[in-house]
């Protein structure tokens, strides 16, 4: 979700611009830049879009270091993005990920997990757009 957001404007651009804004906070963790770096290869994005990205990222995002560990996600590549939700004390956990969205209730912990058509009503509900 992250890169369709930034690389191609979707949805989560809004969510992007409040994070500029500081309106929102947006967490990072190590592991989730990692995760980022090999999509932003995998997509073949230029190295200015991955500079940007990263710098992005590195401006705006809060680094959060996970110390609790999470096994509970179908998928266990995605437990690390629970394990930053917790950690960090979200409120949101913006994705498509199927695996995710399917976790019980679809929330984890204090974090619900949401698609960004769902979110996005969330945040002019709270008049932030």
């Amino acid at each position: 979700m992250f890169l369709s957001g930034f690389l191609f404007h979707g949805m989560l651009k809004i969510v992007f611009d409040l994070v500029l804004d500081n309106k929102l906070q947006m967490y990072v963790s190590s592991a989730l830049t990692k995760e980022i770096i090999k999509k932003l290869q995998r997509f073949e994005a230029s190295e200015q879009m991955q500079h940007e990205l990263l710098l992005f990222i590195s401006n705006r995002g809060i680094l959060i270091n996970p110390k609790v560990k999470v096994t509970i996600c179908r998928d266990p590549e995605d437990n690390f993005l629970l394990e930053l939700a917790e950690a960090a004390g979200a409120n949101y956990l913006i994705t498509r990920d199927k695996d995710l969205l399917d976790l019980k209730d679809q929330s984890w912990k204090e974090t619900k997990i949401v698609k960004p058509e769902v979110f996005i009503p969330i945040l002019r509900d709270k008049k932030l757009l």
